[in-house]
């Protein structure tokens, strides 16, 4: 986060800046993240987990266009071993035994092995983060910083379905 700052990756995966306060609408904080989880987790008891800054608690670093939400679990007294705990939209949660940075890795690596389900992250080589500043930086200029996702849905649109038809 000191190198590359907040920011999307393919306009699906957001990730959280530590900033008290976002410069934008749109970037999310990882205490504004945490805040509405704390509010969630108020509203239901069934939730398997407190919310920091109750010891142990989640500490929300980013979500997915389509509504789960990432946190590290800080039950391990040394940050480096947090793994990644998701909500979905549904309200479940899943526990992964790894840290953000493999999350994220792992999100960007072959679809059939990764963490969530992603048919809007494209993985590498084609997938790009941009951080905020710089989508803003794209915007102002007339641009679409999101522009060559259109060129790879078509390609993975025509793929599918050219195996579905046996080419």
């Amino acid at each position: 986060m000191d190198v590359f700052g907040a920011g999307t990756i393919d306009d699906y995966l957001v990730l959280a800046t530590v900033l008290d306060h976002a410069p934008d609408a749109r970037e999310s904080t990882v205490g504004g993240l945490t805040d509405v989880a704390r509010s969630l987790h108020q509203e239901h008891s069934d939730w398997p987990y407190p919310v920091w800054p109750r010891k142990d608690g989640l500490i929300c670093w980013g979500a997915t266009i389509d509504s789960d939400v990432l946190y590290w679990d800080t039950t391990d007294s040394d940050p480096d071993r947090w793994p990644v705990v998701v909500r979905n939209r549904e309200g479940d949660f899943t526990r992964f035994d790894f840290g953000m940075a493999e999350f994220v890795l792992r999100m960007l690596g072959p679809s059939g092995e990764r963490p969530l389900e992603s048919p809007r992250l494209y993985g590498a080589p084609n997938s790009r983060f941009l951080n905020r500043a710089d989508e803003r930086r794209i915007k102002a200029a007339g641009g679409d910083p999101w522009e060559y996702l259109e060129e790879l849905f078509e390609a993975n649109e025509a793929e599918e379905y050219g195996a579905e038809d046996g080419r």
